[in-house]
Parts: structure tokens; C-alpha cells; sequence
């Protein structure tokens, strides 16, 4: 079973939204942008965290008092046969609702609280199988690893962790088959015996204090036992079970936080991922029950202290990880490289973005996709009838994604963290504009605005038009070219949005915008533009209207 979408009404920032769930997600955005409050909310639907009204009802915005969390799930065909017939939807999934604050009532005349399911096109009036909670095993388990986790919470044994859940998993289907546990449990039962009867030379004995007890007692009818607590898999797991590593380069034993965060996060992760394989690996559920099989691992940061090289191999774990029947996985992330290994699924992504105190939502459906393609493809075939010399690969929707994941490597997918981009044609401009910011001569730009390079003007509508399904903002510069290509720049102007801000052109190129001559190659132009800007080689009127222009793209700040 995986959780293929949840919807938050009244929790935090979010006041209503829906977004779609995968067997792999990730959250993209700036801090503070709501990606833990998304994260937090999952949490308190599984009871991971205790919903606080103080802390989690939205602090503006709302038009309600009604707070609830709402995921739809889609389980297995062997999962579906044994759901109940009412719950079920014609696609094959369910859908549950839990209140955790609600002027409703129920069946029973209460306000509602807990879980209930949608049956055909309402919700139920009484709870999901009878249950408040969800600890009956009814909607599978969550693992949360926050962003900042230590070795000792995970590898400890007197509370939960994720190595001692492990260990019981296994000593549990150990325990029922094995001899040797079988011979020392009979031999602790008669130590017990022993022991208890075992005296000192000075006359104490476990039995007399027992007795003494007892005997001070007597009037009350009552009897006094001490005993011995039997070796079940949960006290040998708690008490007996330790764990040491060894570093063979120094040839001894090592304390795990003796080394770096990067290293303490991926032994942490590996934990997490034994765990969750373990964990899933169940015997089948009687038909008559419905336990589906659903581990959701909720990750923040993972890229958190690890080197590049890592963050591939962590990435590459991670999917193949979500691949497993029955294991889901939803992480949070601020880096660009974990979002260009996976931008070949778009929907996937889920941009999200904080506009006063409430947290918008972008994300495109598999149709989104389809569409935005086929948009794309449909200019180049206008581009075609006005004369463009095209390749026949071009006319491709296959070669319309294989652009997408070429292109949006990882510099160019930190725009999905930005909250303004400019999209420019080129390396000139992405060079140039940010050099003119940190000098001071553009001042008051939006946080988090990102220059993005689009590889000329032939691509900057299909940046336009990813970025206006995202919600991402943005504004445009390019070449006019003296107006060479005018079918190009109706595409621009068409793709423009409510999420565009300005299109804004150089009459002919920059060069010509600056006074200064042209490089005589394409590929030294960025380096001969920064050399004339550097050295002081463009005139001032020029730099002003530079300026001017480069201002003319920036919305005006709240």
C-alpha cells in the first residue's frame, strides 16, 4: 500500500491544499517555507506527534475553526480484497479523514475526532473500523528522521530507536523456532529456582526476605513474591543486547560519534533502511483482516553533512529503497543535486512557497506533464512553418523530456528553491546580473531571486512555462536580434502567466546595449563582457541603463 495523496485544511501554514503522493516525493523550497509544517502534519496523523492547538492551528487566514488531515491510500489488490466493500472506491483506493479539531458531529452526537472514511461520495458518520487512533495496524507505520539525529538516539536500547525495533523484529522470529533460546530460558527458570533459595554464610537468602515481607503483612491477607523477570526477547533486547564498532584502519574499538556528522547520518540512514525492510517483510494477513503493509519513511535534509559524491549514492538508496512493495518515501531537501537526479519525474516535485503567513502549493499531475510537453512541441512546429530549420528529433515529445532532465542540472534546478528568477538567454547575462548585485548597483532584489541561464532564447517558454505550473515567479530578458526572430518572441510573449512578471529585450544583444565589441566567438563572450565591466571599460550612461533595464524585471518590494 503507499499514500497517493493527502489534503490539509487549518494546520499551520497550510489552510487548504491537496498534493499528490509517490513512492518517492521530495518537498523543495526556501527555509520556512512549510516544509516541515508538511512533514509535521503526516506526524500527527500517525500520532507520531500530539496535534497542540496553540502550536498548529494557522494564526491567520482561516475562515474556520475546523482542523483536519485527509490521505487517500491505494493498496495492493491483495490488500483491496480484504478492505472493507464500503470503503472502497471505484479506483481502487480509500480515503480517510482525521479530525483533530471539529465543531461536527458524529453517529454517537459527539464532535467528531479520529479517523473516518469516505463511503461513496461522503464521509462516514461513524469512525474507520471503530477506531480513534491508528495503531490498529488499519494505515501501516511511519519513520521520521529529523534534520538534526544522533547516533545515540538511534542505536539506543532502553527506548525506541531504530536498532532496537530492528533487533526485536529479528529476535522475535528467532525466538519462536530457537533451541538454543529454548535451552537458556529453561536453564534461567531453574536459576531462578536456585537463586532464590541460595544463602549466605551470614543467613540472607532472597526466600527470607520474601518471607520477612510477608510476615509483616499478614493482617492484610496478602502475600509478598519476589521473582526473577523472565528472558523474553524484550528484556534480553533491552538489558542484554550492546553494540560497539571497530575501525579496522586504527585496528580498535570506536565510539560511532567519535566520527564526522556525514558519516553519522549515512550509518543512521542504513539503520533506518534495515529497519524498514525488516519491518515490511510480513507474513500475509489473513483475508478476513485488513493490515496492510505501509512503511513511510519521512526524511529531513538527508543531504544534510554528506559530500556530493554521497548525496548520489544516499539518492540512489533512497529510490531504490521506495521501489519495495509497501515501503513510501517522503523527503525534504535544499539542494539542487537531489532535485536534478530525480527531475525525469516531475510530479514527483512538490514546490512550495510561503506568501505572507500561509504556504502555496505547485506541483504538476502526470497530465501536467503530458500537456506541457505538447505545448512545447506544438511552438516548434510553428517555428517550422516560419522557416526555422529544425531537427525531426525536435518534433519528439521523447526528446522534449530528454531536454528537460539534460537541462535542469543541478545549477539550474536551484531555481525550485528560489522565490524570483530571472530567466536570461545565456552565461553573459547569468555572469554580468549577479555581479552588478554584489557590487550594490542593483539593490533591493527579491530574497532568493536565482539567475537562471535558459541556453538561448529558443528555450526560455519552456522554462516559462514548468516555472507557471510550479508557481514559480519570474521575469524575462533577451536578444531582440533587431527583430530576426519574431515567431521566438511570440512564443515568449504567449507563454506569459500570472506568475511572469515583465518580458524585457536588448534592442539588438547586450553587446551592442553596452558599447562594447563584440568577442569574435560565441563561446568568449561571457569572459569579454566581465573583462570590460571589470576593468571599467563600459561607460557610465551605459551601466545606468543597464541598471534600469535589469530593475525593470524586479517586482517592487511589499
Amino acid at each position: 500500500m503507499i499514500a497517493t495523496q493527502i489534503r490539509i485544511h487549518n494546520f499551520r501554514t497550510y489552510i487548504d491544499c491537496s498534493i499528490s503522493l509517490y513512492p518517492y516525493g521530495l518537498l523543495v523550497g526556501r527555509n520556512n517555507c512549510g516544509k516541515s509544517n508538511l512533514i509535521d502534519a503526516i506526524r500527527v496523523f500517525y500520532e507520531d506527534l500530539k496535534f497542540d492547538p496553540d502550536r498548529d492551528y494557522p494564526k491567520s487566514g482561516t475562515d474556520d475553526e475546523e482542523v483536519w488531515l485527509e490521505v487517500q491510500y491505494h493498496p495492493s489488490l491483495d490488500e483491496l480484497e480484504s478492505l472493507k466493500d464500503e470503503y472502497k472506491q471505484e479506483d481502487g483506493s480509500f480515503r480517510v479523514r482525521k479530525y483533530l479539531q471539529s465543531k461536527e458531529k458524529d453517529s454517537e452526537g459527539k464532535n467528531r475526532s479520529g479517523i473516518y472514511a469516505y463511503i461513496g461520495g461522503g464521509l462516514s458518520s461513524s469512525r474507520f473500523y471503530g477506531a480513534k487512533n491508528v495503531q490498529q495496524g488499519k494505515l501501516g507505520d511511519i519513520i521520521h528522521i529529523p534534520p538534526v539525529s544522533t547516533i545515540g538516539d538511534s542505536t539506543k536500547m532502553t527506548g525506541p530507536s531504530p536498532l532496537r525495533d530492528l533487533l526485536g523484529v529479528v529476535l522475535n522470529k528467532i525466538f519462536d523456532k530457537s533451541k538454543a533460546y529454548t535451552e537458556l530460558k529453561n536453564a534461567f527458570d531453574a536459576f531462578e529456582g536456585q537463586i532464590m533459595a541460595e544463602v549466605t554464610e551470614d543467613g540472607l537468602s532472597l526466600n527470607a526476605i520474601q518471607d520477612e515481607i510477608t510476615e509483616g503483612i499478614r493482617d492484610w491477607d496478602l502475600e509478598f513474591n519476589l521473582h526473577i523477570n523472565p528472558l523474553d526477547q524484550q528484556t534480553m533486547t533491552k538489558y542484554l543486547v550492546g553494540h560497539s564498532m571497530r575501525d579496522n584502519l586504527l585496528d580498535q574499538e570506536m565510539s560511532p560519534d567519535r566520527y564526522g556528522q556525514g558519516f553519522q547520518r549515512h550509518f543512521i540512514f542504513t539503520l533506518i533502511r534495515i529497519a524498514a525492510k525488516y519491518s515490511t517483510d510480513k507474513a500475509p494477513n489473513s483475508k478476513s483482516e485488513f493490515s496492510p503493509s505501509l512503511i513511510w519513511l519521512l526524511y529531513e535534509e538527508p543531504e544534510a553533512f554528506l559530500h556530493p559524491s554521497q548525496i548520489d549514492v544516499l539518492d540512489t538508496s533512497l529510490r531504490d529503497l521506495s521501489k519495495g512493495e509497501g515501503t513510501q518515501i517522503l523527503i525534504t531537501t535544499h539542494n539542487p543535486q537531489f532535485v536534478s537526479r530525480n527531475i525525469d519525474d516531475l510530479p514527483s516535485l512538490v514546490k512550495l512557497r510561503k506568501e505572507f503567513t500561509t504556504t502555496t502549493v505547485g506541483q504538476l499531475s502526470k497530465q501536467d506533464v503530458v500537456e506541457l510537453f505538447h505545448e512545447n512541441q506544438e511552438e516548434v512546429q510553428r517555428w517550422i512553418e516560419a522557416g526555422e530549420d529544425v531537427n525531426p528529433d525536435d518534433l519528439t515529445e521523447d526528446m522534449e523530456a530528454a531536454k528537460h532532465a539534460l537541462w535542469l542540472n543541478p545549477l539550474r534546478c536551484s531555481s525550485f528553491f528560489a522565490d524570483f528568477v530571472i530567466l536570461v538567454e545565456g552565461p553573459t547575462e547569468s555572469a554580468l546580473i549577479p555581479r552588478f548585485i554584489a557590487d550594490g548597483m542593483i539593490s533591493r532584489t527579491p530574497a532568493g531571486t536565482f539567475i537562471m541561464d535558459c541556453l538561448g532564447k529558443f528555450n526560455l517558454h519552456r522554462f516559462m512555462n514548468l516555472f507557471s505550473r510550479l508557481g514559480i515567479r519570474h521575469s524575462v530578458l533577451f536578444d531582440h536580434d533587431d527583430g530576426k526572430y519574431p515567431y521566438v518572441e511570440e512564443t515568449i510573449h504567449n507563454a506569459r502567466s500570472e506568475h511572469t512578471f515583465a518580458i524585457v529585450s536588448f534592442p539588438r544583444d547586450i553587446e551592442t546595449f553596452l558599447g562594447i565589441p563584440y568577442a569574435g566567438s560565441p563561446h568568449r563572450k561571457p569572459q569579454h563582457v566581465m573583462y570590460y565591466y571589470r576593468n571599467g571599460l563600459i561607460e557610465e550612461i551605459n551601466i545606468e541603463t543597464f541598471v534600469a533595464k535589469i530593475k525593470a524585471l524586479l517586482p517592487k518590494p511589499a
